[in-house]
Order: structure tokens, then sequence, then C-alpha cells
């Protein structure tokens, strides 16, 4: 290939596209030989021919019978659309209606376009096409009332219009005509994937949905869009994999979320939840968002999701990750029991060039900022046979981690004939091996400890036995891992603290502590449990510790924290280099396919970052990484600069690459990796001190795992916590249920571990937070009374009014946060919820902007403003993308919905011959779309980087975004 042509490939061109009018309704102008002029549906078949949206063939045959599938039916919308000014690819017409969130199935899928539409589909289409969510019965009474159907007798039932069954091009032709004669038939679309929320907007007459099961009609085929019996068809909705493909190296994830309905078809409300097994046939880590092990997952409405992490591998593989529905009790949901909702992920071994970086900053220590993949956690393994109940211990040994456990139960033995017998993991019998414990759950009564703990007390214990063998609770918790629980306060210890329960534990717990003076890094996690168990004492509680040897324990629980607190901070101290008061760390790693670290390479890497350069050697099996500043093959380097937000990190490899790795690595050469940077800024400040109240409701449902994976806003929240130093705080966590973590002072409050420990499970119901913060404050009118809500508003409606209510009685304003994607978000209810009580509403779309809508409440509340809902101008961008499809490139820019002073939107392209702008058609509130067809021109260097700029009505630039093109 010669340059001239290379160089032809790589500038690709810009041309404008022709727009496209509604076709008008005309006679037939063709004879269509196999549709009578007494048919019915002549009239609409003829026009629907006349205008060009379906095609005779040589025969000059219509086909009316033939079944339409989807990717024909996208297009029809498209050629009829008046905001549609595209070409009629299917592919274009697919990727511009995704941004109207239309419930197309092969918007993402391809497989699905090619399979044909039911009558309820298109039903559910053409609702959200004119703006309204809707489920298919409350479609389709919507398509009456408008006159689009009459349904196939002219009944007008759910049944009569037959849902299930498969479109034709017939039926098409009939419905579009009778669409186009009802109005202008232009695009509306949806601001969120469609869940039926505008279902209370439509009435179903009495008698719509049958007063029998025989009313209802039999498809017609058996082709259906999953896998599996019919009857689970209609309970799975669909399976999303965030990303399917992913890198075997033990870190790489992804999110799978699966949407479900009730047997029947019927939403499943807000505040269900359900448990399934997550497994994967290739043995994959399933994990929660702390990075601890889970088998069980629960559902939140009607979405259940996991996270997936890539084994180690060196060879491609193709996963199936599972879900199966168990401990049901529900019959609406028993379609689903024995059933197992398959996710395909596939595992790829690549060589990675891995840029890791922490930050350290004096007058900031309280933030561990830093992207250091913590250990992964694995959950110990369950006894097989074993019953939750109590087992012997037998035997620890505290170097393997690993003891012997033994129940009297009932096994199946090889000729399958059930047996009570004493069965003894790390007994006499092979097959029953002694078992780990230490990333089980373990207890000392209903309080967490450490596992130093657990093995003191597990020893003491066996050494005082008569029989060797101790009692202890064996459990499983709801995420599938056992829970290992010692049970038993002394006697002599609960008389004197009127057999108080957590204080009983915290006096005993102590009693296996060191002196202070022996006190290691061995025993942090020990103390900081115990310490855990002290901050949850009611005021009583404390009073009776208090009372106990003259008050001594208290201040030793006290002293014994900032001991070892004392001794981590040393050991950091050590491991940081001197000379330097603050820095950003970059550290590179090499991982040869399949995820294994190269500790031998020969070699330096050049690292970037805040404009400076610095060269680095990986470090060579070194056995002292304090004073080499690394990890056997890691190169390192230190940057005097902090950068508060976003930044990002550069790595090239330089020079030739070590031959031993030349094969291996040879994707890595010649090539510059990035990697964002992100430090936790702290908050400005406070300019005003208003005496006030104020409650915190952080949602941790289930549906929270796809916002926010990192649980940013629970260690932000802490934050704020601290910077409005309010009179009295409210700290409550809420999913299926409401808790309160704490209440109080702010000193008192931030002495719990609040929501660190908080992990995402079960449905939704933030207003039964948000009552419960109701009934906690106080009757004080000298204080300002505020409540912070953040969550993804997909929650159950029963209290809303209620709720509102009490708030205005009260004065109480609530400000309102979403996070992560807006497809993600219902932020109908959180705006009402924000706009009826005098707060605002905030959609943040990443971190970054979280801390800023954090500063914005906290200014509110403390000056009592009113700020914009615009969280900062710099972001105004939420999406920016040019994507190169089929011929297509299209340009496409969604802004953020809170500020309200954007008036254009144009993409500049460099070009030989200067700067070239195109504005941007504006297709919804928040969206501004333009497709150009690609052409022989080469003046446009579309490959180089590509500027969105937003202009107000002035014609001042308010924001800008740089990206560049995709294919």
């Amino acid at each position: 290939m010669t340059y001239a042509k290379k160089a032809f490939l790589s500038l690709l061109c810009i041309v404008l596209v022709l727009m496209t009018a509604t076709p008008a309704v005309t006679q037939a102008a063709t004879t269509i030989r196999d549709v009578p002029t007494t048919n019915s549906k002549y009239k609409a078949i003829s026009w629907a021919v006349d205008n060009d949206l379906f095609k005779l063939d040589s025969a000059n045959n219509f086909s009316p019978n033939e079944q339409l599938t989807e990717q024909e039916l996208v297009v029809l919308f498209a050629k009829l659309d008046r905001n549609y000014a595209l070409s009629y690819n299917d592919s274009v017409a697919y990727n511009f209606y995704s941004d109207f969130y239309l419930p197309f199935n092969g918007t993402y899928t391809t497989a699905n376009r090619s399979k044909a539409v039911t009558r309820g589909q298109f039903a559910r289409i053409y609702a959200a096409f004119r703006g309204l969510d809707l489920d298919e019965p409350q479609a389709v009474q919507y398509l009456y009332t408008n006159d689009i159907s009459t349904g196939n007798t002219g009944k007008k039932t759910f049944a009569d219009f037959q849902p299930s069954t498969k479109l034709t091009r017939g039926d098409s032709a009939e419905l579009l005509y009778r669409s186009v004669q009802n109005g202008n038939f232009a695009v509306l679309g949806l601001k969120r994937t469609a869940a039926g929320r505008d279902n209370d907007k439509i009435t179903l007459p009495p008698g719509f949905m049958g007063s029998s099961n025989t009313e209802f009609e039999e498809p017609k085929d058996n082709n259906n869009d999953f896998t599996g019996p019919e009857y689970v068809n209609n309970a799975l909705q669909s399976i999303d994999v965030e990303k399917p493909d992913l890198i075997a190296n033990d870190q790489d994830s992804t999110l799978i979320t699966v949407s479900l309905k009730a047997c029947n078809g019927d939403p499943i409300p807000d505040d269900k939840s359900y448990t399934f097994r997550v497994t994967s046939s290739y043995g994959a880590k399933i994990v929660d968002t702390s990075g601890e092990a889970v088998r069980n997952v629960q559902s939140d409405g009607s979405t259940v999701s996991a996270i997936v992490i890539a084994p180690k591998l060196t060879k491609s593989v193709r996963d199936t990750i599972s879900f199966e529905l168990i401990n049901n009790t529900d019959p609406g949901m028993k379609c689903l029991v024995g059933e197992k909702l398959n996710a395909h992920v596939r595992y790829s071994p690549q060589p990675e060039m891995r840029i890791d970086y922490q930050v350290y900053d004096p007058a900031n220590t309280d933030d561990e900022n830093g992207n250091v993949t913590p250990p992964y956690v694995p959950y110990e393994k369950l006894p097989e046979f074993f019953k939750e109940n109590i087992v012997n211990v037998h035997w620890i040994d505290r170097e393997e981690k690993l003891f012997s456990i033994g129940q009297q139960t009932n096994v199946t033995n090889a000729l399958g004939n059930v047996e009570n017998i004493y069965l003894q993991y790390g007994g006499n019998d092979k097959k029953y091996p002694a078992l780990g414990y230490e990333n089980a759950i373990l207890q000392f009564e209903n309080y967490n400890i450490s596992v130093w703990l657990f093995e003191e007390i597990i020893e003491k214990r066996l050494k005082d036995s008569i029989n060797d063998t101790i009692e202890i609770m064996y459990m499983i918790s709801d995420d599938g891992r056992p829970i290992y629980r010692i049970q038993g306060i002394d006697d002599a210890i609960a008389s004197q603290v009127e057999n108080i329960n957590p204080v009983g534990a915290i006096i005993q717990l102590m009693g296996y502590m060191p002196d202070e003076k022996k006190l290691t890094l061995e025993h942090y996690d020990s103390v900081m449990k115990i310490y855990a168990i002290f901050t949850s004492l009611s005021n009583y509680d404390r009073t009776v510790l208090l009372k106990y040897q003259g008050g001594k324990l208290l201040g030793q629980v006290e002293a014994y924290k900032k001991r070892v607190e004392a001794l981590k901070e040393s050991e950091e101290a050590a491991s940081r280099p001197s000379g330097k008061d603050r820095y950003t760390k970059v550290m590179v790693t090499l991982v040869r396919p399949g995820g294994e670290i190269i500790t031998d390479y020969q070699g330096t890497v050049k690292i970037k970052f805040d404009g400076v350069e610095k060269t680095a050697s990986f470090v060579t099996n070194t056995s002292d990484y304090l004073n080499n500043t690394g990890s056997p093959g890691t190169a390192v380097a230190y940057f005097d600069s902090v950068i508060y937000g976003k930044s990002k990190a550069e790595a090239t490899l330089v020079n030739k690459i070590d031959p031993r790795y030349a094969t291996i690595l040879k994707d890595l050469k010649d090539k510059t990796f990035t990697k964002e940077i992100f430090t936790n800024p702290y908050f400005s400040k406070n300019s005003c001190s208003l005496a006030t109240e104020v409650a915190y409701v952080v949602d941790y449902s289930a549906s929270m795992k796809a916002s926010d994976q990192t649980n940013y806003r629970g260690k932000k929240m802490m934050e704020v916590i601290n910077q409005i130093k309010a009179k009295n705080n409210i700290v409550i966590e809420t999913n299926t249920k409401a808790t309160v973590l704490g209440e109080g002072t702010t000193d008192n409050v931030l002495k719990k571990d609040l929501y660190k420990a908080s992990k995402e499970k079960g449905a939704t119901d933030i207003f039964a937070g948000i009552e419960m913060a109701l009934s906690k404050f106080s009757n004080d009118s000298k204080t300002s009374k505020a409540i912070i809500v953040v969550s993804d508003g997909k929650t159950s409606k029963s209290k809303m009014t209620k709720v509102l209510n009490e708030a205005k009685n009260k004065g109480v304003k609530v400000y309102t946060v979403s996070m992560g994607k807006k497809s993600q978000v219902n932020d109908a209810i959180l705006t009402q919820l924000a706009a009826e009580t005098g707060g605002i509403y905030y959609h943040a779309i990443d971190n970054l902007q979280l801390h800023q809508v954090f500063q914005k409440i906290i200014d509110a509340i403390l000056c009592k403003t009113s700020p914009s809902s615009c969280v900062n101008p710099e972001d105004l961008f939420e999406e920016a993308t040019v994507t190169l499809r089929k011929g297509n490139i299209t340009m496409n820019a969604r802004i953020d919905g809170n500020c309200s002073n954007v008036a254009k939107v144009n993409v500049r392209f460099p070009s030989l011959s200067g700067d070239a702008q195109f504005e941007l058609k504006k297709r919804s509130d928040n969206v501004y779309m333009l497709t150009k067809t690609v052409q022989t021109m080469q003046d446009f260097k579309v490959n180089n980087e590509i500027e969105f700029i937003a202009y107000d009505k002035d014609g001042k630039i308010i924001a800008t975004k740089t990206t560049t093109i995709t294919n």
C-alpha cells in the first residue's frame, strides 16, 4: 500500500446529510397484487408503498403477513420522524434513538436486531417515542385511546390486541398510517431506560386485563429472545454485561445486571428483594464493592447485579456467570426456582503496563489517596453437610490458619444411603481436611473480632477444656460466607455490668490483650474491633463501663487505640522518602499475559506527571523494598506536586525492550499508557457558621453497585459531617429498611465506623430513611434543619406524600444527590423531593462532581443560600463522542441538565486550511447530535483531538471538552 493511500485512509472527511421530511399521505400509484382493495388494511399499505416505507417484490407482492424485524421497524420510524435528519442505515438509526431510550432490544445487542418484533413491543416503543414510559398493558391502552388501534375484534382489551403475536408488515403499515394521521410524527423520547414509570398516567378500563387466562391469545410461534422455558422469559427482561471482554489478570472486573419482572409479567416493586446465588463456570471471583468474595447477592426491586473479577489465565476462555434464585417463598417468582439466568464473559491474556499511584499530603492525612488494589479476600469453604448450629472445635493451627471442627450430622454415603455420623473436618477421614477461618466472619457474642482475638480465645478455651474440645456457633451469612461465633461472657464479668452484652464483651476481650507497652501492629485490628464495640455503646452503657473498676478500662481502651494508631503512623512515615513533605508516587509494573508480574525486567520507563518527566528503572529482585522505593519488578517515581481532583500519569518504555521479553511484550513497544489519577479534594473553609441539625440518609441498596463501586459516597459523607459540624447529627443507612448508624454531636458520631462498613444489599426505601430522620429532629426553632439524601432514586414511593408533608410542616429542606450514569437514576423522585421542600437536586457524574455538589450543599446549609443546581461549568459535558460507523461520523454531546444557559454546541476539527466548526442539532433538552457521511476529502484531521464547545446566548464559551474519534 502506497504512502498516499495510507494518508488517504488515515484522514476522514465530513459532508452534510440531506434533511428528510415526513412523507405525506397519498393515494396508491401502484397495483398491489396480494392485497385486494377490499382489504381493511389496503389504504394503509398503499400509503406505505407510495411513501417508500416498504418495497414490493418483482411480482408486485407486498407480503402483508411476513413478520417484521426490529431493524426494519427502526428504519420505518426514522423515515417518518420529523426530528430525524440522518441516513436510513439501521445502525445510524439505532444510535440516534439510543439517546431517547426507546426500548429497542437491538440497541446494544446486535443479535436482537434481526429478530421479529411483537405487537406489544411496538406499543411500548411507540409510547416511548411519544414521551411516555409505559409497560405493555398501558401502552396498548394508549394506542386505543389515540385511535391508533381498535384491537383484533374491536373489544379493545389487552388480549384483543394480541400483544405476544409477532408484528407483520401489514400490521406495521396500518399502525404507522394511523400514527401519522394522528398528528406530528416526531420523537420526544425518554430521559432514562424504560421501566414503566408513567403507568399511573394511563387508566386501564374495567375488564381490560380480562377475568381469566383464557382471554389471552396464544403466541403464533415459539421464537424467544432469551433461552429457556417460555415462562422464565416472561420474568427475564434483560442481562447487561458492563464489560464483556476482560483481561485475564486477577484484577480486571465487570458489573453484570439482570433485570426481572414477576412470573406473570407484572413489575417488581422497588421495596422487594430476593436472594440469588451467583456462580462462574470457570471459577471467576464474585465480589462485593469492598473486594470481599460473596456467593449470594440480593436484588433491589427488579434488578440483581454482581461484580465479576477475571481469573489469571494463559489462554482465552468464555465464561458463563449464572444467577439462580434461592430461599424463595414468593409464589410470584416461582417460575425462576431451579432456573439459571446466564451471562457470558470472555477472558483474554494480554501484556500490561500497569500504573498505580499513591498521594501523601500532611495537610490531608485522613485520606488514603491511591489506586493500589487491596488484596482479594476469598470466602472460606463452608463445611459441607453441617447445619447452622453448634460445632465442636478440636484444634487450631495459627500458622496455617486452619482448625478442626465437628458436628453430629447426616451424610449421604457412596451407596446413596443417609447415615447419621459425627463428621470431623481435620480428623481421621482424609476426605474432610481441616478448614480455613482467616477470611470467615469471626465473632465474639454478636460482635466482629479480629483473627488474633479469635485464635487467642480458642487456644485458651481448648487449654482449659476437660475433653479437649470446645463449642462455638456456626452460621452462614446472607452473602454465603461462614460465620464462626464464640459465645459466653464470664459470669463474674456479666454480674458486675448488669448483663449488658457489649460492655461485658469489651471487658472480656480486653482481658486477652497484652500490656499497652507490648502492643505491636499485630494487635492493630484487635484494638480497632474492640474500639468499634466501644463506640456503639449507649450513654447508659458507657455509665456502666465507667463504674467498672473505677473507670480504669474506659481510659485503657482509648489509650490502646492511640498506641496502635501511633505505631501505624510510624510505619507509614518510615516508608516515605526523606526530604519529601508531600508527593505523588507513581509506580509502573510490567505484567506478562496471564497476570504474572515480571520481576527481573532489565530496562527503564519514562513517567510523566504534572508536566514533569522522570526516568525510572524497574527494581530487580530486591529484598529491601523500603530503601529501594518499590517492590520487585516495579519502577517508581516521586513527584513533588499534589493535584487535588483529576490528573493523569503517563508511562512509556524507554529504549529497546529487554530481549528476554521482546516477544511477549511486543504490544507495549512505542506506546504511551495513561492512568487517570483522582486525589480526594478537601472542602474550603466554612464562610458561615449557622446553628444546624442535619440528617444524612445514604442509599446502600443493591442497585447502588452500578453508581458507586468504591463507596466514595460513604467516605465523602463522613467528611461532610465533619465539615458542617452540626449541633445534632442523624446518620442513617437505608436499603430494604432504614438503620440509624449514629446520632448526636459531630465528635460522637465520627467515633463510629458509620458508612465505612456499609455494603450494598437488598431493596430500596429511601423514604423510610427520611421518615426516621424527621422523627429525630429536635423542637428547637432556632436551629436550621436539613436532610442530605444520596440515592439513585429507585425506591418505593408508598410513603412519599406523608414524608413530604411532614418535612414541609417541620421546615426541613431536603437536598438530594444522585451519582453515576443518568440512565441509572430515577431523578423524577429526587427532583420532586428537593423541589417541594425548598432544597435542590444535584446529579454528579463522577467523584469530583460529588465533592463539588457537597461543597455547594455545605454552603447552602450553613449560609442559608440557594446556589445554582449547575454543579460545575467545567464539567458541563457529561458525554462527548465522535464515532465512525459504516461510513458515517456521528458527533454526540450530552450536557448537564442542571446547567440551563447553553444556547448551542459546536464541534471543532483541525484542518489543513484552518480550524472548522460544525453546529450540532438539539435532539432533546440535554442531547446535541450531528451525523456526516465520510467522503474522499482529506482536509479535516479527524484522527487528531476534536474539541466540543458550549456557548451561551451571547456567544460566550461556557465549557469545552476534547475527545478523539472511535470506531
